[in-house]
């Protein structure tokens, strides 16, 4: 016995199988007993196409599984192959038949199966194709008796006329007792060693079925001359366990005598020799080195002749994977103390075939850490009873696959302290920590981290308040994460405490992340400062961040501000924050407000604030991306004069524009909005219209503040069923002779007590009658118009309505040089409400033809008439001040004008203005 069979023989726990096909008698040096019983049966049938066209070239397709087991197919495919390679046809290997299917998309057996011969042999290139269906892969084991039965039926079509060639249908069982105990050889090592009994038998039941029925192919005629070797088993012992560096896959081959023999692992590595260590039986060996990295490749074994004829067999059992590369080292470990415990967390690895993570552990820092846990888990506790509180360890922490290989070590340092409460106030002049474990931290008085100090505070930290605050002139890393969040609050609930100011650190590196603040009267006072404040809530604040100065240009990222009494951010002289990605909802106060500052508003959701979303005063500021919706009263608010605030590309809860800018006061510039809430939205151009208008409307359009004051320069024509909506506070300016026009469309113009629409003379010294009127309504159209809080001054006459019945409310109409409002032909306007003042030519209101206009709850004042009527027609004109009461029947003209009963004094209600 040769000096390496010896090293192997302790490892031996079974014998293994000799060929499969002999049968021996049972001795104590044989490996298998020989079978209870076999029972054994097949049928075949050759087609009479086969006898004058016996296809040369050959492919075996993947079987179909009738069985139910989970692995039958694929082992019976290569089962069959196996032995069908040793038929003198021109096989194609399984891999590159199984590659060109795929790239013709063809991967379930089932659709090849139910393809064309005559398509399948195009994709291939080969003559005939063999497809197979397997009816039994079961298997059963109680300890020395096992059963299993394997079925299989195969055909073979040939791939030019699509004719049925050879069919073969075989049913095996195996009754087999249990294998001998006695290992001999080094092939018996390894075998032993791959296959378990279960293995066995399926093999030899897969190589039963088989091994005949390929004989009864008709085979070419120079078969018998070039008959390769014969193979009856390969197999490897990996077991389907990754392999790393340094590792050895053993293969063996039983077959032939003294032929060359070789194998490949997939299409990795070829052609590695073998060595005949007994008659008829080939070892081989291959080390795995670095840089080796194959999944599931296949085995496949070669024994070549004397003449060059060559049989290869695949190992139909088991697969070879290779990993020689390491998972990456943990990433962001950290270590939070207790009472004698230190915890570690670090983010979880991403590699597929990770294992765990190993523990080690030092009392110094460079050397001397040995191993003291594993886990499957991204955290572990270090619970040894020997740690001792205030005193630091060291820690290493590596990610391990499957295979063995383990990553470069992750460094952490920590320390066990004891349990708090701890009170802490006064000057902290030197770095200092707050430990998670110690908590919580008692503020009993203000406490000031001077210029030089650090203060770093754990994750998991808690700190409560009596009432003093955390002041930073120094610096401060309170860092926790998504599972131990730093909280700082009020001691008792119905106390506010500070909260946490920088003072004048300007841009020294400060971070705020995974903080939780409530309870303060502030919650966080930049005073100069620009530290970072990421991804925290603050909640249950009086007001919650105050920024302030030419230096103070935080990053505000990612935070929660909600149910805040007060302000939730502030912004105010000179500051530059960066304010991005937040929530900002349901606070008592305003969600942002920015004064004389420059702040990036970028990505926020800002949402069901009760004093505005956004308020903006003599500040700079990019507003863009963020979602505004529901605030009362407004979304955004500005100063209504002055240069416009630009928040474009930004979503409103709408892509309306009429419902967008409901929702802004004051001089905002929208003309790009988002329509939908970011980040899906897109941008939407909103049609507002250029600084001077002339010219026709044939879409609907927009007058919006931050464009105002608008000229019109020359008549505008509004046609095509399009409407002219017109923002609040919007200035008009009429140059000589112009109006609009309503041909077909519509003026929406709604202004409000305190933003009224005004439509005046386009004049510094303007007088009665400078323009021609505010609109004429010329024809019938079904698109509605509206005037509501509207100062229409200097007009020839103000409203013509020569049809429809447009809406004229809460306005003050005054200094028209021919009427306010002319009412012709069908006519039937509405109204009320309005204060109509100085009016000469014809006065306030006059019905001619068939207008028939509602009129009530105005006042007339100083009108040269207050209404005249030429029409039959029954005028409603009841519940009117006419100036006096009773009314003087010298402003009124007209017989079918019923003014009764009049209002006795002015109406409180009407629009009016204050000169």
């Amino acid at each position: 016995m040769s000096k390496k069979t010896k090293q192997l023989m302790p490892l031996l726990i079974i014998p293994a199988v000799i060929f499969l096909q002999s049968c021996l008698v049972s001795t104590p040096s044989t490996l298998i007993t020989p079978e209870i019983r076999s029972l054994y049966g097949g049928e075949y049938k050759v087609g009479p196409y086969m006898k004058e066209h016996i296809p040369l070239s050959v492919a075996v397709l993947p079987f179909i599984d009738l069985s139910g087991s989970k692995e039958g197919a694929t082992a019976m495919r290569l089962g069959f192959y196996n032995h069908f390679s040793s038929v003198p046809f021109k096989d194609m290997e399984l891999y590159k038949v199984d590659d060109l299917l795929t790239k013709a998309g063809l991967t379930d057996p089932a659709v090849i199966h139910k393809t064309s011969p005559q398509k399948l042999g195009a994709i291939l290139g080969v003559d005939a194709v063999i497809l197979g269906e397997v009816s039994d892969f079961d298997k059963y084991f109680l300890v020395l008796y096992s059963q299993v039965a394997v079925g299989a039926e195969v055909k073979m079509y040939d791939t030019k006329t699509g004719t049925f060639l050879w069919s073969g249908k075989h049913k095996v069982r195996k009754h087999e007792g249990g294998i001998s105990t006695n290992p001999v050889g080094l092939i018996a090592t390894v075998i032993a060693t791959a296959l378990n009994v279960r293995d066995i038998q399926l093999l030899r039941a897969n190589d039963d079925l088989f091994r005949d029925m390929v004989k009864t192919i008709p085979a070419p005629s120079l078969a018998q001359a070039k008959r390769p070797p014969t193979i009856a088993l390969l197999t490897q012992d990996t077991k389907g366990q990754p392999k790393k560096a340094g590792d050895e896959i053993k293969v063996v081959i039983q077959g032939a005598p003294n032929m060359q023999a070789s194998f490949d692992i997939g299409q990795y590595r070829k052609r590695i020799e073998m060595q005949e260590v007994e008659p008829g039986g080939y070892y081989g060996v291959y080390k795995v080195v670095p840089g080796d990295n194959i999944e599931k490749a296949i085995v496949t074994g070669y024994l070549t002749d004397d003449s060059g004829n060559t049989t290869q067999w695949v190992d139909a059992i088991g697969s070879v994977t290779l990993d020689t590369t390491a998972p990456e080292k943990p990433e962001h470990i950290t270590c939070i103390g207790r009472n004698q415990i230190v915890g570690l967390r670090w983010d979880k690895s991403a590699a597929a075939d990770l294992s765990g993570y190993i523990i080690y552990r030092s009392d110094s820092p460079l050397s001397g850490h040995i191993r003291i846990g594993k886990t499957e888990f991204n955290e572990f506790s270090d619970m040894d009873k020997n740690l001792v509180n205030a005193k630091m360890y060291y820690y290493r922490v590596t990610a391990v696959d499957f295979a063995g290989n383990e990553s470069q070590m992750a460094q952490a340092q920590g320390m066990p302290v004891a349990p708090g409460p701890t009170p802490v106030s006064g000057v902290i002049e030197t770095d200092t920590v707050w430990y998670s474990g110690a908590s919580p931290y008692i503020i009993i008085a203000d406490v000031v981290v001077k210029d030089k100090a650090l203060l770093t505070i754990e994750p998991g930290t808690k700190i409560k308040s009596k009432n003093g605050g955390l002041i930073i002139e120094g610096r401060i890393a309170a860092q926790g994460d998504n599972d131990n969040i730093i909280s700082f609050d009020a001691l008792e609930d119905d106390k506010l405490w500070s909260g946490i100011t920088f003072s004048g650190v300007k841009d020294r590196e400060n971070k705020m992340m995974f903080v939780r603040v409530k309870g303060a009267r502030t919650a966080i006072n930049c005073q100069a400062s620009s530290p970072l404040i990421e991804n925290s809530e603050f909640a249950g604040n009086a007001d919650v961040l105050k920024i302030a100065g030419a230096f103070s240009k935080p990053l505000i990222i990612k935070n929660a501000i909600y149910k805040n009494k007060g302000v939730a951010i502030s912004v105010s002289d000179g500051a530059s924050p960066r304010i991005v990605g937040n929530s900002i909802y349901d606070n008592s106060g305003a969600g942002l407000t920015a004064q004389s500052a420059t702040p990036e508003i970028v990505q926020n959701t800002i949402t069901r604030n009760r004093n505005n979303g956004i308020e903006v005063r003599g500040a700079q500021a990019i507003i863009r991306q963020n979602n505004l919706s529901d605030n009362s009263p407004y979304n955004m608010t500005s100063a209504m004069n002055g240069t416009s605030v630009k928040a474009q590309d930004n979503w409103w809860g709408s892509a309306k524009a009429s419902d967008i800018l409901a929702g802004i006061s004051g001089r905002v510039d929208i003309r790009f909005v988002l329509d939908a809430p970011w980040p899906q939205g897109k941008p939407l151009a909103v049609p507002v219209l250029d600084k001077h208008l002339g010219g026709a409307i044939k879409t609907d359009s927009y007058l919006i503040l931050s464009n105002s004051p608008y000229r019109i320069t020359k008549d505008v024509v509004i046609d095509g069923g399009a409407t002219l909506y017109i923002e609040a506070g919007v200035v008009l300016e009429f140059e000589q002779k112009s109006t609009f026009i309503t041909q077909n469309g519509g003026i929406i113009a709604r202004g409000t007590k305190e933003r009224p629409i005004t439509f005046t003379a386009a004049s510094a010294s303007p007088a009665p009658g400078f323009y021609a009127s505010v609109v004429q309504f010329v024809a019938p159209t079904r698109v509605n118009s509206s005037f509501s809080y509207c100062i229409v001054k200097y007009a020839a006459t103000a409203f013509d309505i020569y049809a429809g019945s447009p809406e004229i409310s809460h306005s003050y109409i005054a200094h028209s040089s021919q009427s306010a409002i002319y009412c012709r032909k069908e006519a039937t306007p509405v109204i009320s409400f309005n204060t109509f003042a100085t009016n000469a030519g014809e006065g306030a209101i006059v019905c001619f033809g068939r207008a028939n206009p509602k009129i009530f709850q105005n006042n007339f004042i100083g009108n040269v008439w207050a209404i005249q009527s030429v029409s039959s027609i029954y005028i409603d004109a009841r519940h009117n001040w006419w100036g006096a009461s009773p009314p003087d029947p010298k402003v009124i003209w007209g017989e079918n004008i019923n003014i009764k009963p009049w209002l006795t004094k002015e109406n409180p209600d009407a629009f009016k203005i204050n000169h």
